[in-house]
């Protein structure tokens, strides 16, 4: 998601629009579910939201206002029990607070800072019951959710995960004609849990060099290439990442922008097979329309 405006609202693209409906139909779907479980064994179930960014962002290809995802999660029936707002900027917080005014039947909480240090210190704590459900949607700006904090989530088993991940964000970081340095190779095994794969199967020792009488080049001196990373490739591997922490996780749908280029990969993790299944059938509905 992108950061604009004067007034605080951000500036989204086409494939943003398209992630927002695809939530709205999920959270449609998973909330009928949960709201029949009440009837039996469900104390509660929660939305939370950890980069609730604009309550209407603008479009950037035409001068209007869409309905940003606070704003989806609240107008889904049936309601959830409550909702759980989390940004860092204090004119988004603002923005989410007046909510409160408009939807009075809503029981919501908003949370101001980083989202890894809420979920873990504020949130995650609260699901000691049994009986009570999560949905967490992370869309975050840029490479800033941590792992260990979808570790935590994933270790409550209460909790389903719908996450976009910046494709986009890890390529970018990614020198091509060297092995990254050691900040980078954090950052990513912050985000990710894991950077076996930049040796293994990113960077490579060119196939191929000339060598001359005079060319002091060896196998020690050799630079290494990066390969150029699919998407499907990235995607997929954190598909298998994700599915180290949940006993399910969705086939991903990659959100590309007007160039045809991949940007994010939207996934559904959960302990819940169902769940699963119900996302697969939307993300193939949205591919057939693409």
């Amino acid at each position: 998601m992108s950061r604009f405006g004067s007034e605080g609202e951000d500036i989204i693209g086409i494939w943003s629009e398209h992630k927002l409906k695809l939530l709205a139909k999920y959270l449609k779907a998973y909330s009928v579910i949960m709201n029949k479980q009440k009837k039996t064994w469900l104390q509660g179930y929660y939305y939370i939201d950890a980069f609730a960014g604009s309550v209407k962002p603008k479009a950037k290809d035409e001068e209007r206002y869409i309905e940003g995802s606070p704003l989806r999660a609240l107008k889904t029936e049936p309601k959830f029990d409550g909702y759980w707002f989390i940004d860092i900027s204090t004119k988004r917080i603002e923005r989410i607070e007046k909510l409160k005014e408009d939807f009075r039947d809503c029981n919501i909480e908003v949370y101001q800072g980083n989202c890894n240090e809420i979920l873990s210190n504020q949130l995650i704590p609260k699901f000691n019951s049994k009986s009570k459900r999560a949905f967490v949607f992370l869309d975050p700006y840029g490479l800033s959710i941590d792992w260990e904090t979808i570790k935590k989530l994933g270790n409550t088993k209460k909790c389903d995960i719908f996450v976009n991940f910046s494709i986009m964000g890890v390529t970018r970081i990614l020198p091509r004609d060297q092995k990254p340095d050691s900040e980078t190779i954090e950052l990513l095994d912050k985000i990710m849990g894991n950077t076996d794969w930049i040796n293994q199967e990113v960077y490579k020792p060119p196939s191929s060099i000339q060598l001359s009488l005079f060319s002091e080049t060896n196998e020690s001196t050799l630079s290494l290439k990066r390969d150029t990373i699919k998407a499907e490739w990235l995607a997929n591997l954190y598909t298998e990442q994700l599915r180290s922490l949940f006993e399910y996780v969705s086939q991903p749908v990659l959100m590309k922008n007007s160039t045809n280029s991949v940007l994010y990969a939207l996934f559904l993790a959960s302990h819940n097979q169902k769940a699963v299944e119900i996302t697969n059938d939307i993300f193939k509905r949205y591919e057939k329309l693409q």
